[in-house]
């Protein structure tokens, strides 16, 4: 009995084994006469299974994640929460402009120079179709941001106001490097931001103080001129003396012609009276010339202190305006520095320990796909041409 189960499982296991070679020869007949499968299907996805568990390099991705902030953007208002662009959402172009300069021409030069790119993505254990430059890629600038721009990618969350920084390389100590490179870079370019934005801030306020300065100057100059001409210092100062004499001299007039009519009506034949009357003619005469010094004539201080006086307005509108000036460029300043910028790091660019690329199975699954496709596309239209031909 224990014979013949062994000969019942010799014969089950040689008839699996002709089962399988029988399954594999019609295997073989098939792709032998199906040349075309060969060709779309089976020849793409046997190199891509070569290439993925035989060449293929693994890459290292180096994460980071910031936050671009402003001053005036850490206490939003109500008015704020209920404008967009205002409030707490102030710095979206701001953190754009970051990350446009993470991904530019200029950064990938500078990384060149300061970080050695080239010879980064030019790694020794780089495969021959992922590394820069290839055979089938040029090896121009423009080709390697095109290169770049694969590698290094800065997104941001629209949702939470994060960005992050992704750096792809051969190594996972060139990632975490050339992430902390770039996120250098874009601190260096937010404070170049904030010196322009303060110099912009402040510059039409400055140059509202230089100008008033300047009128002031100008306006200085003229007085000094002035003075030198008419060799007075202050003509109204000068006018008051005079006034003074000319009302003593009124107060004068006035007690003597008091005097002459108590004369006339108690004694008018004293010999006084001829006196008096003489004094009245001089006292007439002194107002007349003291008056005329001030007003009526073109040497008389009335034009002079006209025109001086025209001049000290003017010095003190523009002695206000300059007043106004300093104020509003103060608090230009106050205000440039409550709007400053700043780069703040939510997770500085962490070392991987392993590879995220490539993706061997998703890749080798999606080249399967595509190469189905396009044979069954082609039996479909082969088979419709010839229905075409026999009808």
């Amino acid at each position: 009995m224990t014979e013949l189960n062994v000969i019942s499982s010799g014969d089950m296991m040689s008839h699996s084994n002709l089962q399988k070679k029988s399954s594999t020869r019609k295997a073989a007949r098939w792709l032998k006469g199906h040349p075309g499968f060969n060709l779309i299907v089976f020849f793409p996805t046997f190199l891509a299974i070569m290439y993925y568990g035989c060449v293929a390099s693994p890459q290292y991705v180096s994460h980071a994640y910031f936050v671009v902030r402003g001053a005036g953007a850490q206490t939003p208002n109500m008015l704020g929460g209920l404008i967009p662009g205002m409030g707490g959402a102030g710095n979206t172009e701001d953190t754009y402009a970051v990350q446009t300069y993470m991904m530019s021409r200029d950064a990938a030069r500078a990384l060149m120079q300061s970080q050695r790119l080239r010879a980064v993505f030019d790694h020794p254990n780089a495969d021959f179709l992922a590394r820069f430059p290839t055979f089938f890629r040029g090896n121009t600038f423009e080709h390697f941001f095109s290169y770049y721009q694969k590698h290094i990618v800065a997104e941001l969350d629209t949702t939470t106001g994060i960005s992050s920084l992704t750096v792809r390389t051969f190594s996972p100590q060139d990632s975490q490097r050339i992430g902390k490179a770039l996120i250098d870079a874009g601190e260096r370019l937010v404070n170049e931001m904030n010196a322009r934005q303060r110099l912009n801030t402040i510059a039409s306020s400055q140059k509202e103080v230089s100008t008033a300065e300047e009128k002031i100057s100008s306006i200085g100059l003229k007085i000094a001129d002035y003075r030198n001409k008419e060799k007075i210092l202050d003509p109204l100062k000068q006018s008051v003396p005079m006034l003074r004499d000319i009302d003593q001299l009124k107060a004068m007039l006035t007690a003597t012609r008091l005097k002459v009519d108590q004369i006339i009506k108690f004694a008018p034949n004293t010999p006084l009276l001829p006196v008096y009357q003489r004094r009245i003619e001089i006292l007439r005469a002194e107002i007349a010339q003291a008056q005329g010094d001030i007003t009526g004539s073109d040497s008389s201080l009335v034009p002079k202190i006209t025109e001086y006086d025209n001049l000290i307005t003017q010095k003190e509108v523009a002695e206000r305006e300059l007043v106004t000036a300093t104020v509003s460029l103060q608090a230009a300043k106050v205000q440039a520095d409550r709007q400053q910028l700043y780069l703040d790091e939510v997770a500085q660019p962490d070392l991987p320990d392993y590879p995220e690329y490539p993706h061997a199975i998703s890749d080798i699954l999606i080249i399967l796909a595509t190469s189905m496709g396009v044979y069954a596309l082609g039996i479909l239209l082969i088979s419709g041409a010839r229905e075409h031909q026999i009808h």
